[in-house]
């Protein structure tokens, strides 16, 4: 089976039924009569499209959407990607025109995406949440292509702003925990699956996700807090950090002054003492390990990684913390750039902190979901 009769198979699912909110007029408007007032859609600029679709209501019948399905089908088998796209943006805006729902691009956009043509589908799906700001439909999907794509932060955002709307907020508040699970924010993800289900007793997801949280931290030698970032990371000892000189000391009291004002809040001011006790100690893994996690809060991976490969070089053994914050960053990077290597590299610093700590409140969770990627 090709990827042409794919495609087609796949077309011919996602456009073959159309649901209607109304019974449409019984008589059939004039074919021609149609097709003429689509050339004068298509003759002008976007902008003035539902103008004229205005003008010819008593073309928007029934008929008029069983032609566009037909051409969506045909623009389509015959590669016409752009007139396919066309002709769904016409065909929802006479759906709306004529309070009949119609939902061309979103089909549009899962087709693009079950085929592997991520760009194609974000931009279907952006043109449905520009014309159509109000439609959470399209923001829930759009949200979750950004998920895809690994755009953490725009697609945490949506989530966040349709359960304030109460659009699906169960499977929301899910979607949010996973996201927090990933930037170590422990407690929000456990707060937001306890959410969830409380929503939504039967979200079974959910509750897999949690029962493993909850059973990890358990067991787990420390419990990382939502906001508290310090707590998870490695405190100076005698058997990670090499022993301190005069230097050395200034260095990982500022670190640890560093590690509290991110505590508190103040990121700009942790990162500036981060840097003052890198000055006074080039070779402050704690110090580096904070600057690394700043980085990686602010969306900058490679920033956060120079900083943890750094710190992993200057540590005497091996820490579990730091092995996660690595896997994390290379996960990330792979969400980015869908390198096969960064997923690779990715599971073994997982497994390394597995290795170190099995104990570890996350690195499960973490191995179970890249083995879905």
């Amino acid at each position: 089976m090709n990827k042409r009769f794919i495609e087609k198979l796949a077309i011919s699912a996602l456009l073959g039924g159309a649901l209607w909110a109304a019974p449409l007029s019984v008589q059939a408007a004039d074919e021609s009569s149609q097709v003429l007032m689509l050339r004068r859609v298509f003759a002008t600029s976007v902008e003035y499209w539902p103008d004229i679709l205005k003008k010819d209501t008593k073309l928007l019948d029934k008929s008029f959407f069983e032609r566009i399905e037909a051409r969506l089908k045909w623009s389509i088998d015959n590669g016409q990607i752009e007139d396919a796209v066309r002709f769904a943006y016409v065909g929802d805006l006479a759906g709306r025109i004529v309070n009949h729902k119609t939902t061309y691009r979103m089909q549009m956009a899962q087709l693009f995406r079950k085929i592997g043509n991520y760009s194609m589908a974000m931009d279907v799906i952006n043109n449905v949440c520009i014309t159509e700001p109000d439609n959470n439909d399209a923001i829930f999907y759009r949200a979750s292509l950004l998920q895809d794509g690994g755009d953490n932060v725009h697609c945490y955002k949506a989530y966040e702003e349709l359960a304030k709307k109460n659009y699906r907020r169960a499977e929301c508040y899910y979607r949010m925990s996973l996201l927090e699970l990933q930037r170590d924010e422990i407690e929000m993800a456990h707060n937001h699956l306890k959410d969830c289900l409380k929503l939504d007793p039967k979200h079974n997801d959910a509750k897999k996700v949690l029962s493993k949280l909850e059973a990890a931290l358990a067991k787990a030698t420390f419990i990382p807090q939502s906001g508290d970032p310090g707590s998870a990371l490695p405190v100076a000892s005698a058997g990670q950090i090499p022993i301190a000189t005069s230097d050395a000391s200034k260095a990982m009291a500022l670190a640890n002054d560093a590690n509290k004002a991110l505590q508190d809040g103040s990121v700009s001011e942790a990162k500036d003492l981060y840097n003052r006790a890198l000055e006074l100690d080039s070779k402050s893994a704690q110090a580096m390990i904070g600057r690394g996690f700043v980085a990686y809060r602010n969306g900058d991976v490679e920033e956060a990684l120079l900083n943890f490969t750094a710190a992993s070089q200057c540590v005497k053994q091996p820490d579990a913390n730091l092995e996660h914050y690595l896997g994390c960053c290379y996960e990330r990077r792979y969400d980015l750039n869908k390198n096969p290597r960064d997923l690779e590299s990715a599971r073994a610093h997982f497994q390394s902190c597995q290795k170190i700590d099995p104990n570890h409140p996350l690195v499960t969770l973490d191995l179970e979901r890249i083995a879905n990627k």
